[in-house]
């Protein structure tokens, strides 16, 4: 008997067009921070997030991490994750020093 051609489901927890639209979202929250403020670079956390919705693919279910996060795109999803998470903790830190 033929192998189905059904690929696996994953876990990501937002649906495609979630995804698009978040990411259209945060590019167009990034053309206008741009736009008021270039040199503050606050904008710079909403591109990353952006990118991050267009770029990141969820781990299929067995998938092993070595094989997972050996994919270039994998790892430049992770590395725009770490972007996001610290321009939102300089955020906060401006926000709570100034």
């Amino acid at each position: 008997m033929p192998e189905s051609s059904v690929s696996v489901s994953s876990n990501f927890w937002l649906p495609f067009w979630a995804r698009i639209t978040l990411a259209c979202f945060m590019f167009a929250t990034s053309a206008l921070d741009i736009w008021a403020h270039f040199f503050q670079f606050d904008w710079v956390g909403f591109l990353c997030f952006g990118l991050y919705f267009l770029l990141f693919v969820p781990r299929q279910k067995g998938e092993p991490a070595r094989t997972y996060f050996g994919k270039p795109r994998n790892l430049v999803s992770l590395a725009l994750l770490v972007a996001i998470i610290g321009f939102g903790l300089n955020t906060l830190h401006r926000a709570f020093t100034h």
